[in-house]
């Protein structure tokens, strides 16, 4: 099992605020960003939290990301907006077009709203989840890097290009569901490929092109799709969308990010359904509610540990963590220290006590 380290949740959001500050982000920019990687870590999906700071804090370094910039809405409609996030911290961009889609769909009953000249949003469920809050259901999807091989090749040609819903609910915390289109998200292979770790058979194809388990071996070579020719297809027409319909990178025009010289920038889209459009929205959230308790309630697999609505363990794990404090990988913070120290910023109590019980 991976070693953790259990710190309180507001000194590491003001750890990953710092860092940020010092790499050159302002501070809306760095508190938005620590936000949706806070949220990630709190839900347990540290994958998309304190572990990927390393990636941000090189981009503002290499100036592939401009800490200073602020996203701007270039065209709104009745229906739609676009948005030039002006390759600034897509996190920022993403909850500004969160929050103008949940506006727009009160107004017209749906909005689409597109992201261009963007960087990296993370964890897109946050931003599904963020539209659900207001009441409206929440559909976002992204591209980025290419990570993954068509079904057929062996080819680094498209990114993990995930997709995530949100849904209102009569309690405080949402329906989310946010997945990749890859067998396995590029986060869990980079985590695995730590340890010297496997993964599932059908994870991926190593650098010689032939199926293999080992994350390191995966991480040279590409992660395969989800299901076969079925995720191709998903990923494919999630990276048109957020692709040449926002007039953004897709596939190897995004290589940069993850190696040296220019690159493309990313878009993203952003969707929001008012259900008070098409009837009663309490309506529509009471028989939401009916159909997750006829599900929870049905038969359960023997193998298995029961029937969860999506969104519930994230919810489950966020509250409790909040209080009993998030756990970080201790890689993630072997990753971190270089940038604390290179930027002389203070270091919260729990990661230099890690330090001081780490063997010399």
């Amino acid at each position: 099992m991976a070693s953790t380290i259990t710190l309180d949740a507001s000194d590491l959001r003001k750890f990953m605020i710092d860092l940020m500050s010092a790499a050159g982000a302002s501070d809306r920019n760095a508190e938005c960003a620590a936000d949706v990687h806070l949220d990630a870590d709190l839900k347990g999906t540290g994958v998309q939290g304190f572990d990927y700071l390393p990636y941000t804090l090189k981009s503002l370094e290499r100036g592939l990301i401009d800490g200073q910039a602020e996203p701007e809405i270039v065209s709104r409609k009745a229906a739609t907006a676009l948005i030039d996030g002006h390759r600034g911290l897509g996190q920022t961009a993403a909850l500004a077009a969160a929050d103008l889609a949940a506006d727009i769909a009160g107004e017209a009953g749906s909005a689409t709203v597109a992201v261009r000249n963007s960087t990296d949003i993370f964890m897109i469920g946050h931003y599904a989840e963020r539209i659900a809050r207001r009441g409206k259901i929440g559909i976002v999807v992204t591209s980025g890097p290419p990570l993954v091989h068509p079904h057929g090749g062996t080819e680094k040609l498209l990114s993990t290009n995930p997709i995530a819903f949100g849904f209102p609910r009569a309690g405080d915390d949402p329906y989310v569901f946010d997945m990749a289109t890859s067998a396995v998200a590029s986060s869990r292979v980079r985590q695995a490929a730590y340890e010297g770790g496997h993964l599932p058979e059908g994870s991926g194809r190593g650098p010689d092109g032939l199926p293999t388990t080992e994350a390191a071996a995966i991480r040279k070579g590409a992660i395969s799709p989800l299901s076969g020719h079925k995720g191709f297809g998903l990923a494919l027409s999630i990276g048109l969308l957020c692709g040449p319909l926002t007039g953004s990178g897709i596939g190897p025009e995004l290589a940069g990010w993850q190696a040296s010289g220019e690159t493309h920038t990313q878009g993203h889209l952003f969707m929001a359904i008012d259900p008070a459009a098409f009837g009663d929205a309490d309506a529509f959230v009471a028989r939401s509610e009916w159909y997750f308790d006829v599900l929870r309630n049905s038969p359960k697999a023997p193998d298995l540990d029961g029937i969860r609505i999506p969104g519930e363990r994230a919810a489950e794990t966020r509250s409790r963590q909040l209080g009993s404090g998030v756990e970080v990988l201790t890689e993630s913070w072997r990753n971190v220290r270089p940038f604390a120290e290179r930027f002389g910023i203070a270091v919260p109590e729990a990661f230099t006590r890690a330090d001081a019980a780490m063997p010399s």
